[in-house]
């Protein structure tokens, strides 16, 4: 009897410190309180991020205040980048946006430092982690610059060729040995029209072109045009683990969610029309470059993560296929993590899409002042009042004149990490993850904060 009342007793003190993690609170939706060590992972506020360990899959939001890109690492080591943020201009293609406020932080094109050239650093670090010397993939979602790289007479010509300068993808591909270059173009870049004579940034693009069909002739890559609906051209090295990357859309061709099926909704190249293909209008029967952009659902055991691009819906009412967005969220059904369609720009991120999408962590790849936009930080805080929004650079307080509205401490308060890259780290086979807020002007990967665990639907 004493030896059973002896287990009651140490069962009843431990009771209240089996349940201290999340305040008493159950269910696939809590997010407890993590201390300042997670033991489970070893993130420690203050510490250097450890090293990603197979068996876990990490998502890096790379910020470089020029753009957007991640890294991906998937359990067995395959590494894939999704674009290269290496944009040059100090305001946006409006005339009325200003990067002033968000490069106030940290300014790394001030020291004549490319955005790429951060990314590199970068991806040598995680590539150490996983001792693959290679990225397996690079996706270029679509032809913008702050997505593939900007080019001027300014930057250096590369040392492979004269007929394309460093920055971007392009040097990223004198860099690193890239298996495979997947891109919403290849081999023509015609569709919607010449994309290397007419297109607004005709000459990042020729850039970008160039650098691709080099290393295709001289280095073995292999560049393919991003197939809709497929889940057999971006695999894992190995099928050890329960990795699936789905093809979304591309071109207006999207998943109709039924085996490899697509829908083609945009025009075909004969019945585009348009006025001005460097400035497409509203009104023109024409897609713009951001719409086309490859879509993707990257999946490990019960966790997904949607990568829309530039994914917008603005134009509609002119032509409904326009909105891109929504049937793209209708064929990835729902996510525990979405990365912000367009930097949270305005027309994006629809209610109706998110509802769908009913994502528990959203993050905004940032560069401008206005990303994201504050009636769209408003709008997915009242379709989502549980979900967690995590910034790459936030721009509080008093935003461009005109542009946008006040971001008020209020609003502020309720972003669960910002100011520096943002990293996912997903373990137990998919079935948890973590969001962590790490330092980005040091270039050490410091983490700064420590969200979740958040559990896998």
């Amino acid at each position: 009897m004493q030896r059973l009342n002896k287990i009651i007793l140490t069962a009843v003190l431990l009771a209240p410190m089996a349940c201290s993690s999340d305040n008493g609170k159950t269910g696939p939706d809590v997010k407890p309180v993590v201390p300042p060590v997670q033991k489970e992972t070893g993130i420690e506020i203050g510490k250097v991020l450890p090293a990603w360990q197979k068996g876990e899959m990490d998502i890096h939001f790379i910020n470089t205040t020029t753009g957007e890109c991640a890294f991906l690492i998937m359990p067995d080591g395959t590494q894939m980048l999704i674009d290269a943020a290496s944009s040059l201009i100090s305001t946006n293609s409006n005339g009325s946006t200003t990067n002033t406020g968000i490069r106030s932080r940290w300014d790394p094109t001030k020291t004549g430092t490319r955005g790429s050239m951060l990314i590199a650093n970068y991806l040598k670090k995680c590539m150490a982690w996983t001792g693959n010397g290679t990225i397996d993939y690079i996706v270029n979602t679509h032809l913008h610059n702050d997505h593939f790289g900007d080019c001027n007479s300014s930057l250096p010509v590369s040392g492979n060729s004269s007929t394309y300068r460093l920055n971007g993808i392009p040097e990223i591909l004198d860099l690193f040995p890239v298996s495979k270059v997947v891109d919403r173009g290849w081999p023509s870049y015609d569709y919607p029209f010449d994309m290397q004579t007419l297109a607004s940034n005709k000459a990042a693009v020729k850039n970008y072109v160039n650098a691709v069909k080099w290393h295709v002739e001289n280095k073995g890559l292999k560049a393919e045009l991003f197939k809709a609906g497929v889940t057999n051209q971006i695999v894992p090295r190995t099928s050890e683990y329960d990795v699936t990357v789905r093809n979304v859309a591309v071109n207006g061709e999207i998943w109709t969610g039924n085996g490899t099926d697509t829908k083609k909704t945009f025009p075909e190249k004969k019945d585009i029309v348009v006025a001005n293909p460097a400035k497409i209008a509203g009104t023109d029967k024409c897609p713009a470059e951001n719409i086309c952009s490859c879509v993707m659902k990257v999946s490990y055991g019960n966790f997904d993560f949607f990568a829309g691009g530039d994914l917008q819906y603005n134009s509609r009412s002119n032509f409904p296929w326009k909105d891109a967005e929504l049937p793209c969220a209708k064929a990835a059904g729902r996510v525990e993590v979405m990365k912000a369609d367009h930097h949270g720009s305005e027309a994006t991120n629809s209610p109706e899409a998110l509802t769908i999408l009913s994502p528990q962590v959203i993050v905004v790849n940032s560069w401008v002042d206005v990303h994201p936009r504050t009636s769209v930080m408003a709008s997915m805080e009242k379709t989502l009042p549980a979900m967690d929004l995590f910034i790459t650079n936030f721009c509080r307080g008093e935003r461009p004149s005109g542009v946008d509205d006040k971001v008020t401490e209020a609003e502020a308060s309720r972003v669960k990490g910002y100011d520096g890259n943002i990293v996912i780290r997903v373990v137990d086979g998919g079935k948890k993850y973590y969001v962590v807020t790490t330092t980005d002007s040091d270039g050490q990967m410091t983490v700064k904060n420590i969200s979740g665990p958040y559990n896998s639907r």
